[in-house]
């Protein structure tokens, strides 16, 4: 007999009260189990929202700056201060100890008031000294400067400026950049700046960042002319038309084979003596000649005679 047969006819002879109590304790063991699972998958899901609620309202201790701190420059414990904040607010770079950064030196100059965090330390065992300042493939060159030709003193490290030359003097003086957009990176020998100084600091040199090209140009400048600066806005970084020290001045005479030279005769030939006739010999001799010399008369008498002789001067 069929298998399916044989279940329908068993389940039909159950009686129907009976029937009905067990489709009813089925569904209630369904309900209850459904019942059971969502309770506790919704007690998981409170358990993890309490979880997180925790951790947000966690509070962690991190170190702010109370000081400022130049670049390159020893932080000590009395710039620093432990505080506590959410969790959910600490950056993940955060330092969680001052002990931690006491003695490290800045990678950036930090000010007072921010988080400190790794990325602004040194690496530890790095120097970072003036050559840190230099980007790669540039050069740093020294030169002099006064109180109108610096700017007055406003210059500091990272400032940007143009560096003008001017030759001549009176109606002949002429002047024109030579450099374009010059990254200053030291004033006299401070190197790093000063955050919230107000105050300019004259200086008698500057050193600029350029790159080998410009080294050559700007060393021209230096020996042929004289300097100026001129400060740019810190945002405005456009470039400006320039020219080497060397156009300023007036272009010499070429004395090389570009000029034509003299061709010389063909021939040489003296002129003719002038023809003179009898009267013109005659003259000429005659103002040629020197005059006679006149004779000197001397009596001579011998007993009773007279005699006369004449002499030539001397």
């Amino acid at each position: 007999m069929n298998p399916m047969r044989s279940l329908f006819l068993s389940i039909s002879r159950i009686p129907p009260a009976i029937m009905l109590l067990i489709i009813v304790g089925t569904a209630s063991l369904v309900t209850l189990q459904v019942t059971s699972h969502v309770n506790g998958t919704k007690d998981k899901y409170d358990d993890e929202i309490a979880k997180l609620k925790n951790a947000n309202s966690a509070k962690a201790k991190i170190v702010y700056v109370i000081k400022d701190v130049p670049e390159g420059t020893t932080i000590g414990m009395e710039a620093l201060e432990e505080r506590e904040l959410e969790v959910s607010k600490i950056p993940v770079d955060s330092i969680p100890s001052a002990s931690l950064a006491a003695g490290r030196s800045t990678k950036y100059g930090v000010v007072s008031g921010q988080i400190l965090s790794q990325h602004d330390l040194a690496p530890q065992g790095a120097t970072l000294g003036f050559e840190s300042r230099l980007r790669e493939g540039m050069r740093a060159v020294t030169f002099a400067v006064d109180n109108n030709s610096g700017v007055a003193g406003l210059l500091q490290p990272e400032s940007h400026v143009d560096v003008l030359a001017m030759v001549g003097a009176g109606t002949d003086t002429k002047a024109a950049a030579i450099l374009s957009d010059v990254e200053v990176i030291a004033v006299g020998q401070t190197y790093q700046r000063q955050p919230g100084s107000n105050t300019a600091s004259p200086a008698s040199s500057i050193t600029v960042a350029v790159s080998p090209e410009d080294t050559q140009k700007l060393i021209k400048g230096v020996a042929a002319s004289k300097l100026y600066l001129a400060l740019r806005n810190d945002k405005d970084h456009s470039p400006i038309a320039t020219v080497d020290v060397t156009a300023l001045f007036p272009k010499s005479v070429k004395t090389g084979n570009e000029i034509a030279m003299l061709q010389p005769p063909n021939h040489f030939s003296l002129p003719e003596p002038p023809m003179l006739n009898d009267a013109s010999l005659n003259s000429q001799t005659a103002i040629a000649t020197p005059p006679s010399v006149p004779l000197h008369e001397i009596d001579v008498w011998t007993g009773g005679k007279k005699d006369v002789v004449s002499v030539g001067a001397k």
